[in-house]
């Protein structure tokens, strides 16, 4: 049995929207695969570190480096960036967070374990 050109058209068609549905989705699973990741690995490492110096400005647990949950969690600077940037229970440390005389870094929390902040 042999196919015309419009047929084999459109099954190429056919497979090519089914090959670009499971890309897609897997990427996606992905992203929520390292979203659960970096979320728990934070909540965990800011449960250790609640009995350290609490409202001083040097070590606060609740406020970790990219680079520390990179190296952490095995993934790429970039990455970990990206997710913490989408994922509505983590924030960024900005300006008003600055205890005086301090610099601002690329760090992250969870939201809800920061002052002032709005889900």
């Amino acid at each position: 049995m042999s196919l015309n050109p419009w047929d084999e058209i459109a099954i190429g068609t056919v497979a090519g929207v089914v090959v670009l549905f499971i890309t897609l989705g897997k990427d996606k699973l992905v992203v929520e695969k390292d979203k659960r990741r970096i979320f728990q690995w934070l909540c965990k490492k800011t449960q250790q570190g609640k009995a350290w110096t609490v409202g001083s400005p040097i070590n606060d647990p609740r406020w970790i480096s990219t680079e520390e949950i990179a190296c952490a969690l095995n993934l790429p600077q970039d990455r970990v960036r990206y997710i913490c940037s989408i994922h509505k229970k983590i924030r960024p440390k900005m300006k008003s967070d600055l205890f005086p005389n301090e610099s601002l870094e690329e760090k992250w929390a969870v939201r809800e374990f920061v002052k002032g902040t709005k889900p």
